[in-house]
């Protein structure tokens, strides 16, 4: 057997995925690859090296929607949603194409030598990798693979990749897959104080929103203030549910300061939620005149501008970074051994069954109290309520069994998406009448812009009826017995504690 070399080929790589690692939790990589045959854009496991989709392009993919209308896209969409894709590694590569041929001319296996160099922000932070051979077996030739392997084993100075040329690339960076997850993901044990437990969760939330900081001032995607936003509102409920943990002062002060992120963080997340939703209002309009409503686009974006700015400008205020240290400098501080707080030395399960079963039992009050008459407010309130009880046990779920209490947050989470939706379509409404009043005043709109404009908020209130409609069988299958039973079974304190906390 006798070895001939097809090609030498000289690449670019560049790998990305999504800031909370999406691609590579469904098991893959987004590879960019630059030769001279142009670009191209696949998405493929790590190892083995498998391809899921792969499409020439000619401009930078920011979003699952730059690509063109493709399988690839339909394959990605459900898992990117809106995340921007984000470089992770870009390497220099060198791939030498071999084939083994037998005594009779036969190619027997495929090789591919490749040999890679991480690119820094500069040619000297470089870093070679040392070089991967990768060896594919033809069909009827297996004894006489396992054989090559052999020979490449014993006597070549190379190794057969089965680790993946990226994850090796990600080690030699210190690049941790995965490393970051808007899930609080706590090991919490039962009889830990809660003062403790307290101050471990507030300290991952602080963690979430400064890890999200850097995204929202660049504006990689919209993604990063929501996370930030999220973070912001478990904080308040945490706060706000568990008291007699924190002295009175600290409570006060930080309530205060984080009531504030919320009203400052608001406009800019409330206009990327209107730019996502573009499309989808085009789409709702008639074919003839969907692009009347494309001046209300550009009007979106000058303001998500005007108020990102205002929002950065926030971030990096004194007044943000002094919260943010004095925050962590409390919640890093040694614990007092001589505490006067009321409920510091309670356990985190007398907490937790105290405060989720009061809060199963106030949302269900809440619904049952609605009615087809009941204002919007209402609905908002058993929302805000909802929040809180999912918030809740999120915080606490270590503490019960997976399966019962998985189970259960997603029955919550089918009434909170309920909810959500009406709560959503009536700001939409609302907002949207109050950018058509501005818009009108501000630039001169074109009535065609604003009729566009006003058949959207007719759509939105029809759907908002609709989702009305369907609240009362949602709020029943929550409610129902069998789900009741499970809370009580799984949260009722055993000594009733309901005035704990309050």
């Amino acid at each position: 057997m006798h070895c001939e070399e097809l090609h030498t080929k000289v690449l670019q790589r560049t790998y990305f995925d999504s800031f909370d690692w999406r691609i590579y939790c469904a098991g893959g990589v987004i590879e960019e690859e630059i030769g001279t045959s142009g670009v191209s854009l696949r998405w493929r496991n790590v190892v083995p090296i498998e391809t899921f989709g792969n499409i020439s392009i000619n401009k930078k993919i920011r979003f699952v929607w730059d690509l063109p209308v493709c399988s690839l896209r339909e394959r990605l969409e459900p898992i990117l949603d809106v995340r921007a894709l984000l470089p992770l590694l870009c390497m220099n590569c060198q791939a030498h194409g071999l084939i083994v041929l037998n005594k009779d001319k036969k190619t027997v296996a495929r090789l591919s030598i490749e040999e890679n160099r991480i690119l820094g922000s500069t040619k000297s932070k470089s870093l070679k990798l040392p070089a991967i051979l990768y060896a594919e077996s033809v069909k009827g030739y297996d004894t006489v693979f396992k054989e090559i392997l052999q020979v490449i084993d014993q006597q070549l100075a190379l190794e057969v990749d089965d680790q993946g040329m990226v994850q090796r690339a990600m080690a030699a960076v210190e690049l941790q897959p995965a490393s970051y997850s808007s899930n609080l993901n706590l090991l919490l044990s039962p009889e830990t104080h809660i003062e403790v437990v307290m101050r471990n969760i507030l300290l991952r939330l602080l963690e979430m929103m400064q890890v999200n900081e850097r995204g929202i001032r660049s504006n990689l995607d919209s993604e990063f203030l929501h996370d930030f936003r999220i973070a912001v509102r478990r904080s308040r409920t945490a706060l706000g549910q568990i008291k007699g943990v924190l002295p009175h002062k600290i409570w006060v002060r930080f309530s205060r300061k984080f009531e504030w992120l919320g009203e400052i963080t608001g406009p800019t997340r409330d206009l990327d939620v209107y730019l996502l939703n573009f499309v989808a209002y085009k789409k709702s309009l008639p074919l003839p005149v969907r692009d009347d409503l494309d001046p209300f686009y550009y009007f979106l974006m000058k303001h998500q501008t005007i108020e990102h700015k205002k929002l950065v400008m926030h971030l990096e205020s004194a007044r943000y970074i002094k919260m943010t240290a004095a925050w962590l400098a409390y919640l890093k501080a040694p614990l007092s051994e001589r505490t006067t707080l009321p409920n510091a030395h309670c356990s985190t399960l007398d907490v937790a069954n105290s405060r989720i079963w009061h809060m199963v039992r106030r949302v269900v009050k809440e619904g049952e109290a609605i009615s087809a008459s009941s204002p919007p407010g209402d609905l908002h309130q058993l929302r805000k309520s909802c929040k809180k009880l999912r918030y809740l046990m999120d915080f606490f779920r270590s503490l019960y069994p997976t399966e019962e209490i998985n189970k259960l947050i997603n029955t919550l989470k089918l009434l909170q998406n309920k909810l959500g939706q009406y709560q959503d379509i009536h700001i939409q409404i609302a907002s949207l009448e109050t950018y058509r009043t501005q818009m009108k005043s501000e630039s001169g709109a074109a009535d065609r812009t604003l009729v566009a404009i006003d058949i959207v908020i007719q759509t939105l209130e029809q759907r908002q009826s609709h989702v009305r409609k369907m609240f009362k069988s949602r709020f029943a299958a929550f409610a129902e017995i069998k789900n009741r039973v499970a809370f009580r079974r799984l949260f009722k304190p055993k000594i009733q504690k309901d005035t704990l906390f309050q």
